[in-house]
């Protein structure tokens, strides 16, 4: 009961936190669901995928509601969606294969570092100057798109998030409208995060039994009961976002995530 009542309060930071400042929940719901498998009786070299796994499952529904949001706008970039989805899915397959090979340990490491990023963006963002609405979109070559999805893919794969934080910056960096990067971002993300799944739910097969209520590498009750409350909570934290300053916001969640690494480290060091 109290493990139901941990992940539906998850839920509600994973989606209060997702409405206020855009970002996905992989470095909410990763270290939680870490924590919770590792005191089960479950080998440790798949603490790390069950937790990246389970989080890919989460994000499938705040990234399809908000791509869904934001399709009503028409902002996302259709015409540059097709290739760079095939390169997120390329992306994807190669870094969920390299994922299954690699140690706990190393897998840990690389979600600090991400952390760490996440950290500095969080403390050094600087409010956007909106690009023109309306202004033709730039010419981005196939290559590139294809590309560019491919990083996107490879990189959210050992992380467990929707590559929002990658995706936006490169659509941005080629020249596209800010509103459309995030809108685009969110579809992205609906790919990732089904990518993700379902091949959790493949290499996890035959490794981890239904009867303890896990489907491949996916934990059912992280899944269920996260997936509940976030997306409950998601609409409060955007009409959040209008009212409070968002810079202090910022200051206080790059904390939390501060004391998450802190501990994550901890913890590999006492290994």
């Amino acid at each position: 009961m109290d493990m139901i009542l941990l992940f539906l309060l998850v839920g509600c930071i994973t989606g209060f936190f997702a409405g206020l400042l855009g970002i996905g929940g992989g470095a909410i719901i990763v270290p939680v669901v870490m924590y919770v498998v590792s005191q089960q009786a479950i080998p440790i070299d798949m603490v790390m995928k069950i937790a990246l796994s389970t989080s890919f499952s989460v994000i499938i529904f705040s990234t399809a509601s908000s791509a869904y949001s934001h399709n009503k706008h028409k902002a996302i970039l259709w015409q540059q969606f097709p290739l760079l989805s095939i390169g997120t899915i390329i992306g994807m397959l190669v870094g969920t294969f390299l994922v299954q090979k690699m140690s706990n340990t190393i897998l840990q490491i690389v979600f600090c570092i991400f952390m760490v990023y996440t950290i500095y963006g969080l403390l050094t963002k600087k409010k956007e100057a909106e690009r023109i609405e309306n202004v033709k979109d730039p010419t981005v070559s196939k290559p590139a798109l294809t590309s560019g999805g491919s990083l996107i893919g490879f990189i959210s794969s050992f992380i467990g998030i929707a590559g929002g934080t990658i995706t936006i910056p490169l659509l941005s960096h080629w020249g596209f409208n800010t509103r459309k990067c995030i809108a685009t971002s969110s579809m992205i993300g609906v790919i990732i995060a089904s990518i993700g799944t379902i091949m959790g739910i493949i290499y996890g097969w035959g490794q981890t039994n239904i009867n303890d209520y896990y489907l491949g590498f996916i934990y059912l009750p992280a899944f269920i009961g996260i997936s509940i409350t976030s997306i409950l909570f998601a609409p409060i934290g955007v009409k959040v976002a209008y009212r409070l300053p968002i810079p202090r916001v910022r200051q206080i969640f790059a904390l939390f995530l501060f004391l998450v690494v802190v501990k994550m480290i901890y913890t590999l060091i006492m290994e």
